[in-house]
């Protein structure tokens, strides 16, 4: 029996933290003192496929920012079948739910390669919130463009799916 693949935390300094963010998306919206300041708040992490980055139900609350490689997002039936919902590469995210809110998990994000991601955990967002107001309301904007848009393509794939 193979043992289950791991999330390990990567021991990279803030620098490099700082670094992988700026090669992101996310950091369009962002100084680089801003990516500077973000990353005292997140971890470096890495995993290989197959591993869960995150389940449905769980109350673990982080986000995850896929920095290299690439994840499938599965969620639950009522009859306990998975369909995949979604695909995640470099710069796409997923958790931003369960941080905002402090609902379980909407759904599992499993890898399909060899992955490595920025995180943000719930307890470090509050103290993001304490300490840096200002950069917390930059953040805070940015999940809600993201969420915003993903709305906007569900819908359109509703409005597909019913016609």
């Amino acid at each position: 029996m193979q043992p289950t693949p791991v999330i390990k935390v990567l021991a990279l300094s803030n620098q490099q933290r700082a670094d992988l963010l700026e090669q992101s998306a996310w950091s369009l919206s962002f100084t680089r003192t801003d990516l500077m300041i973000l990353a005292e708040f997140m971890k470096a992490c890495s995993g290989e496929a197959g591993t869960v980055l995150c389940k449905e139900g769980d109350t673990d609350s982080f986000l995850g920012i896929v920095i290299e490689g690439g994840a499938t997002v599965l969620k639950c039936s009522s009859d306990g079948s998975q369909s995949v919902v979604g695909r995640l590469g470099k710069d796409k995210s997923f958790g931003e739910m369960s941080v905002l809110n402090r609902e379980p998990r909407s759904a599992t994000v499993v890898a399909d390669t060899h992955v490595r991601l920025l995180v943000l955990q719930r307890g470090e967002f509050d103290r993001l919130l304490d300490s840096q107001p200002k950069l917390a309301a930059k953040f805070l904007l940015r999940i809600a463009r993201l969420l915003s848009q993903r709305l906007r393509e569900t819908t359109g794939q509703l409005a597909e799916h019913l016609a």
